[in-house]
């Protein structure tokens, strides 16, 4: 792996990538190193190139926002998926625990989509994980595709799958956005 840390330095080294125990743990993300033991915690780096066989995947941290209006934002390592010239998608590892009163629980590992307009510094959840989320679909593309009627309009008229957010931002590649 190739880190890049804030300052811009660059270090190439063999690390691992570690979350937390618990559920949604992604923000405490943090890369650790075998020969010596090295823990970098994700406020210290801002992307990872990780080489896997024939492909390299380029992780990023960015400051996310579940809800279009949160009042904070924190960050979390989004591997990214999609490039474009006005938006970027990426996805985040979640783990999502539901328990029983017996101490009887399940945990899934599944990923979030985030979205994030390239003149903006937060990524806003689009995801749309098992049917829920904290706010339908259509919502949350409305509040953040409010300069977008065109797309708005498609989600509506169930054009686009909920699932296809990658399909959504080529929409607003090709056709909104300053």
């Amino acid at each position: 792996m190739t880190v890049t840390f804030r300052d811009g330095t660059q270090k190439t080294d063999v690390y691992s990538i570690r979350t937390g125990t618990f559920s949604n743990s992604s923000s405490s993300t943090k890369l650790v190193s075998r020969n010596p033991t090295v823990k970098i915690p994700l406020e210290d780096f801002a992307s990872v190139l990780v080489y896997d066989e024939d492909k390299e995947l380029q992780y990023v941290v960015i400051d996310v926002k579940t809800n279009f209006n949160d009042r904070k934002s924190e960050k979390k390592l989004g591997l990214l998926v999609y490039s474009g010239s006005k938006m970027s998608v990426y996805y985040v590892a979640e783990t999502i625990s539901s328990g029983g009163s017996f101490g009887v629980s399940f945990n899934s590992d599944s990923f979030e989509t985030y979205v994030k307009k390239n003149k903006e510094d937060i990524a806003y959840n689009m995801g749309y994980i098992y049917g829920a989320g904290p706010r339908g679909i259509k919502k949350r593309v409305r509040d953040y595709f409010a300069d977008c009627p065109a797309l708005i309009e498609n989600v509506d008229n169930d054009t686009f799958e909920k699932t296809k957010t990658i399909e959504m931002v080529e929409f607003y590649e090709k056709n909104c956005g300053l």
